[in-house]
Formats: structure tokens, sequence, C-alpha cells
């Protein structure tokens, strides 16, 4: 059948190449990325959907730059509309863990793509975190320019590139977003801050577990893990008994992280 479905690709009825690369994309079989990856351009949306979820299934590294070109060759098309959903966030999240850490080639192609006239700030979002995730580092001034100047969506874009990035010069502008009124924002600053992991970031991680949003202080328990500083116990362990049960659970799993017996975890 595997052959049949690399044919159908081809079919003259748009359902049946839509059900051939939905299967070729749940085969698990390798053969079937290049296929899919020559069914980016299909002419349907609804084709092009599943070539894209299927590569994504099969976390195939060589389909991101055509995936790429697919959409930048079309920044209105039904499939850039479905990634800014709810529905497409797998498959954002999908295209992020399959970028190559340190592929020279694909920041430069990314930073190009930025440059791409017409790119509403969604779409200026998702290249800002997919180029954060190669992790080059010489990318990190044009970052923190974005972060400071760009608005709220593009900002958090930044600030989660730089967390992957990893570099320790956006440390002091990512601390700056840890009091700012949006509670998204100083989520993403320290998650990001908890990524970088240098332990200029620590008092200022620590403070967040006192945060009036649940979401903050379950990322700054997140962070203190990542972080790996024993000073953090006694807080980590107070913060077991937040109102919040994701909380709770980030607090418990950060001490657990930080290998403390079972004395310490019943503080």
């Amino acid at each position: 059948m595997f052959e049949q479905y690399v044919v159908d690709l081809t079919h003259t009825d748009p359902a049946v190449r839509y059900e051939a690369a939905q299967k070729l994309g749940a085969s698990k079989d390798s053969r079937a990325i290049q296929p899919l990856i020559a069914a980016l351009p299909d002419a349907n949306s609804k084709v092009q959907y599943a070539a894209f979820s299927g590569l994504v299934k099969l976390n195939a590294e060589e389909a991101v730059e055509p995936i790429l070109n697919m959409l930048l060759n079309d920044l209105n098309s039904r499939v850039w509309q479905l990634l800014k959903l709810n529905i497409g966030l797998r498959l954002r999240n999908g295209l992020l863990e399959m970028i190559p850490h340190g592929d020279e080639r694909m920041t430069a192609h990314l930073v190009n793509a930025l440059e791409t006239p017409d790119l509403d700030e969604h779409q200026r979002a998702l290249l800002l975190r997919l180029l954060g995730r190669t992790g080059t580092t010489d990318r990190v001034d044009m970052l923190i320019d974005i972060l400071l100047h760009g608005s709220p969506t593009i900002q958090g874009a930044a600030a989660e590139a730089l967390g992957y990035v990893g570099a320790p010069d956006g440390i002091g502008p990512l601390m700056l977003f840890l009091h700012v009124n949006s509670n998204e924002l100083r989520e993403i600053a320290v998650e990001a801050l908890g990524r970088i992991g240098h332990e200029k970031a620590f008092d200022a991680v620590l403070a967040r577990l006192d945060d009036e949003s649940e979401w903050v202080r379950r990322a700054a328990a997140v962070a203190l893990g990542n972080l790996g500083d024993r000073r953090a116990v006694e807080k980590l362990s107070a913060a077991m008994n937040d109102e919040n049960s994701l909380v709770q659970d980030a607090a418990f799993e950060a001490l657990k992280k930080l290998s403390y017996g079972k004395s310490d975890l019943a503080m």
C-alpha cells in the first residue's frame, strides 16, 4: 500500500491526494519524507496541510526549508490561517522541534525570511521563534533590539528566542520584562531566563514565585529547577502549598531536579 499512496499523491482528485498524504504521514516510514516534501506546493490547501502535518509526525529535519518556502510563497494561504489558530499549535511546536541546532545556513535563511515584505506580526513571531531554535548567537543583538522595541506579540517571540539561544547578553533585557503588566510577557521572560540558566538571574526569578499570576509562578518554579541553585529550596518548598496545583507540581519537580532528599521535600 505504501507505493500506492505515493502514486496517489499525484492523483487528479484532491481528496485522493489528501488521503494519501495523511496515510504517508501516519506511516512512520522515512521513505515518505521526500514524497511529502514534493506534495507541499500542491494547489489544494488541505493536501498542503496534510503534507506539512505528516512531515512533522516524521520529524523530518530536511523538510524545514521546503516548509518555510511553502509558507513564504503565500502569506495569505489557508495553511497560514490554520497555523495562527489553536488547531495549529501542534504544527507550530513540531516545526520548532525540527529546526536543526547550530545550522548557520538555516539561520541565514530565517533572517532573510524576516525581511519578507507584508509579514504580519504572527508570521514574524513564528519566524523569530524558529530563529531562536537554531541556537546561533550571532543575531542576539538583533533579537534584543526587537525585544525592546517590538509589539507585545513580537516581544514575546523575541524573548522566547533569546531563551532558546541561551546567550547571557539577553539576561539584562529579559529582566526588564519581569515587571511589565502583561502576565504572558512576564511568564515568557521567566521561562527564557531559566533556559539561559545563568546565576545572574537567580534573585529576579526567585522573586517571581510571589507573582500574582499562577502561570508566572509556575514558570518561576520550572526556571529555578533549571538554574540549579540550592538557595531556592526554601521558597520552592513553600510553593508546594501554593493555591494552584500547577505551581505545586512545578515546585515539586524543581525540588526533585535539584536532587533534594525526602526531608527537603517535606519542608
